[in-house]
């Protein structure tokens, strides 16, 4: 497939060049270089026109996109990046006639639940407990609208705690000082945006994705093993 990957330059997308680069045709799309790699489109999420322009031709988008932390505050841009840049994102899919939408999405958009629930698909309504719980929570629900509304295939992936275990640090380049049930690596996150890519039967759908002994027992990670055919290939012993 010919695949439009959105937020390629970053901790997670850049890891899903890789990956999805070994079996399919990726168009790495960042506002940013993406280093080492040659099909690059450098545009910004929030430039509706340029994104529809680059997106038409493909068959699928995998979206990686996340403002920093730290700028999801009133003064900052990551609200605006994450949910005007994911409207926009799947409006230029649905005028594409985009056959699958792969989306990075968190664990966050149960941030606001009790500390004790047990995490799966179908748990709704989706709750925030901070702006950036919030941005990915909107972000689920214009993509279960789209679906609605317009037939959109999509998937949503939901990791929590990405870090790079050979770096050992966390996405915004801080020290890695101890594992959580949340902890995942960016290249387990990436395997399963391809596994959900190449799954046969998605309509509309939420995977959660953990690679500890807590993070099986805090959410339906057997799920999405069964469904997707993903497993972690790092783990960590961290418990709830």
């Amino acid at each position: 497939m010919k695949i439009l990957l959105t937020g390629a330059a970053g901790f997670v997308g850049r890891a899903a060049v890789d990956i999805l680069n070994q079996d399919h045709e990726v168009t790495a799309f960042d506002i940013r270089p993406v280093d080492e790699y040659d099909h690059v489109v450098q545009g910004d999420v929030l430039d509706y026109t340029t994104l529809e322009a680059v997106m038409a031709g493909h068959d699928a988008v995998v979206n990686t996109i996340m403002a920093p932390n730290g700028s999801y505050g009133m003064d900052g841009p990551g609200f605006d990046i994450n949910v005007r840049g994911m409207f926009n994102l799947l409006e230029a899919a649905r005028v594409c006639q985009i056959q699958r939408f792969i989306h990075t999405s968190s664990g966050a958009v149960h941030g606001g639940y009790p500390e004790d629930t047990f995490l799966t698909y179908d748990l709704y309504p989706l709750k925030a407990a901070s702006s950036y719980d919030l941005s990915k929570l909107v972000q689920e629900e214009l993509a279960r609208n789209y679906h609605e509304q317009h037939g959109l295939s999509i998937a949503c992936i939901r990791p929590w705690g990405i870090i790079d275990s050979d770096e050992m640090v966390t996405t915004d380049g801080h020290p890695v000082n101890g594992y959580y049930y949340g902890t995942i690596d960016r290249r387990d996150v990436a395997s399963a945006l391809k596994c959900a890519l190449e799954a046969s039967d998605i309509s509309y759908d939420c995977f959660y994705v953990f690679a500890t002994p807590g993070g099986y027992k805090k959410g339906d990670v057997a799920r999405t093993e069964r469904l997707l055919g993903w497993e972690p290939v790092y783990r960590f012993d961290a418990d709830l």
